[in-house]
């Protein structure tokens, strides 16, 4: 028989993986849910046929994703939470950090995601929302604000605009997003000098988008925000 030279031995999964597996699986099926309580570490393993050493490392790899919480003991087991953590930053803190994503595609996926959101928030008619974002623009208007506490207002409003969209898997992904360039963003600001003249031109922006946002004028809302966010990333990232 000829051999075929592409073909490689099949690596075994390793316990805590397959264990992993059998939980999502579980999950799916409808079997385990948000708030339910896992059997102990000694009964999993006996269940499973595989160590409790193995069980321990599937329920720290949940717990780093913000899925589970386990309380202190091994026979106490661990509960699936109902309002799970974001793991997200982190995750995206190390990519970003280790260069595996660059910058210019972090600020290319944030203006396609914020276009979106913006357009479905003028669109939306819901006068609450832009009341809320108007109010972190009067935050930002404070003629003392340092750059420090701007840009903190600065992510707080675009949070906000994505989470007033509706979609609960953008507001998680931008909440990752935000925090892996926020200090580039920042040292941009610093770098760029006058502040004077950037705070006052990055307040007329906010400005503007909100008041697309009043008038319900989705196409405007969205050129506009997408202008803001790509128009940053040309005149300080990209110089920097």
């Amino acid at each position: 028989m000829s051999q075929i030279p592409t073909l490689k031995p099949l690596e075994r999964r390793r316990a805590f993986e397959e264990i992993l597996a059998q939980l999502e699986a579980a999950i799916e099926s409808g079997h385990i849910g948000a708030g339910d309580r896992l059997p102990s570490e000694r009964d999993l393993a006996e269940s499973l046929g595989v160590s409790r050493t193995s069980v321990r490392e599937a329920l720290r790899v949940l717990e780093g994703l913000g899925l589970v919480r386990v309380r202190p003991g091994a026979e106490h087991g661990a509960t699936f939470l109902e309002e799970p953590a974001n793991a997200l930053p982190r995750l995206f803190g190390l990519l970003f950090a280790l260069r595996h994503i660059s910058l210019a595609s972090l600020i290319d996926f944030r203006a396609t995601l914020e276009t979106s959101a913006a357009a479905t928030v003028a669109r939306s008619g819901k006068t609450e929302i832009v009341a809320d974002l108007e109010a972190v623009v009067e935050q930002m208007r404070e003629p003392d604000l340092d750059p420090v506490r701007f840009h903190e207002l600065d992510a707080d409003f675009h949070f906000r605009l994505v989470r007033g969209a509706g979609n609960e898997f953008a507001t998680l992904v931008l909440e990752g997003v935000r925090g892996a360039v926020a200090q580039v963003m920042l040292d941009a600001i610093v770098a760029a000098g006058n502040w004077e003249a950037t705070h006052a031109r990055l307040v007329a922006e906010h400005a503007a988008i909100v008041a697309a946002f009043r008038s319900g004028r989705d196409v405007k809302a969205a050129t506009l925000i997408e202008r803001h966010i790509r128009g940053f990333y040309e005149q300080h990232l990209r110089a920097g």
